[in-house]
């Protein structure tokens, strides 16, 4: 039953039948860094990195785990709704330093009332035995989702983008959550310079392969200050994409896709003064609207073109 009528397993129904509740997902700012920021692989982070390690939507300034669940909750809230929380770490690399750290304050987040989850994101290659340890633990007391930065397969790609790690690498990461049966998010960017449609159909055909339990699409969106914005004026190169190229290829990754995997995004979701260009990804609601619209025309779903092995 797809409790929002959509052609694709969408997030929203899934926990609805999960937990007959509206679920809400609390983003959380754990105070981390990245190994890609600190200079152990690299001092510029991911080339379309913020400065916040896109955690645009956290409350930093709130230290304390305790006061920014509260702060979310009340921001993002309905009280005439029955509703729970997923505690989101949403930014940098939330698997990277002190896993005494980590412990302390990944309990503290699901020993607060009404978490019923837990989602992480992080790197593939900060998944070192200790930290799979904490996370098998966590993931029999909480609903655990981890979600990694996959964005391609291609290494050329992952390369440009100076994400300091191979595809090779990836995947052994993967493995590692796979073996002890942990849920995985995939993130993917659609957009990213010289790639086009069969790089995107090799990502979704790993993502099947390998069985991950949710993805998040995003198109490629350009903020202020970051090296991308700078790599695109310094060489005199325009972002082309339109919405509706991006809503079609959208349209053919769910088809090819698993329709057991949960859809977690299908958007970007900046904040819109910090986005420099395409203009068109600043309308969150237009771009989701122009997906359904394509899928219903065409009398599309998730997965109608999929091929189980």
């Amino acid at each position: 039953m797809q409790i929002n009528n959509k052609r694709y397993n969408d997030l929203d129904s899934y926990y609805k039948r999960k937990f007959n509740k509206k679920i809400i997902k609390l983003p959380i700012d754990g105070g981390f860094t990245c190994p890609n920021r600190d200079g152990t692989l690299s001092s510029l982070g991911c080339i379309y990195c913020s400065d916040s390690g896109s955690g645009e939507w956290t409350k930093g300034d709130l230290v304390d785990i305790k006061a920014q669940i509260a702060y979310q909750k009340k921001k993002l809230s309905k009280k005439s709704r029955d509703e729970a929380y997923i505690a989101y770490f949403q930014n940098f690399t939330n698997t990277y330093g002190d896993v005494r750290k980590m412990r302390e304050i990944f309990f503290k987040a699901i020993n607060d009332e009404d978490i019923v989850g837990l989602s992480i994101a992080t790197r593939a290659d900060c998944l070192d035995d200790d930290v799979i340890s904490l996370l098998v633990e966590l993931n029999e007391l909480t609903d655990l989702t981890i979600e990694l930065g996959m964005q391609s397969v291609n290494d050329k790609t992952l390369k440009f983008i100076n994400r300091g790690y191979d595809h090779q690498s990836f995947d052994n990461g993967v493995q590692k959550l796979n073996q002890w049966g942990i849920d995985i998010i995939a993130h993917v960017i659609v957009g990213l310079p010289n790639e086009n449609i069969k790089d995107y159909l090799n990502d979704i055909e790993y993502i099947n392969y390998r069985g991950f339990w949710g993805i998040k699409i995003h198109n490629l969106y350009i903020e202020k200050n970051t090296y991308l914005k700078k790599y695109y004026e310094d060489n005199n190169i325009s972002y082309d994409m339109t919405k509706d190229e991006y809503a079609n290829i959208v349209v053919k990754m769910l088809r090819n896709l698993n329709p057991e995997i949960v859809i977690n995004r299908l958007t970007g979701d900046g904040i819109r003064e910090n986005i420099a260009y395409p203009t068109w990804s600043k309308n969150k609601g237009a771009v989701l609207s122009t997906i359904d619209k394509i899928m219903k025309e065409g009398n599309f779903s998730q997965g109608d073109l999929w091929k189980e092995n």
